[in-house]
């Protein structure tokens, strides 16, 4: 079964906050037995301390690898990168679609590529 449960309250304006509100919201759907499946990849990488090491599917015209942005190693280009160093993605199963935008920098390029 599938159902759609609603959304979870984020703080557009502080990434970290976003996180333990979407971490703690996945905790009680958890609870009731229910598996997750999410659009937003956020949410599903914020939750893999809940499963291991995930899949994902993005579908974006940025890759959003960049180690820092506006002198931000926490941001909205930077989730990915950070996802990776904290072993929160499986590589291997990691799809990016639609890439086509311009990054702060040729490195979160060059570091996809490694």
């Amino acid at each position: 079964m599938v159902a759609d449960i609603g959304d979870i309250n984020v703080n557009l304006y502080d990434l970290k906050d976003t996180c333990r509100r979407i971490r703690k919201g996945y905790r009680k759907i958890v609870a009731t037995g229910c598996i997750p499946l999410t659009m937003d990849p956020l949410q599903g990488l914020c939750c893999t301390s809940l499963y291991g090491p995930v899949g994902l599917i993005h579908v974006d015209a940025h890759a959003d690898t960049s180690d820092v942005v506006l002198g931000e190693k926490i941001g909205h280009g930077t989730p990915f990168r950070r996802c990776v160093e904290e072993g929160l993605l499986d590589c291997k199963r990691v799809v990016q679609i639609g890439l086509r935008g311009t990054g702060y920098s040729p490195d979160s390029y060059e570091w996809s590529r490694a």
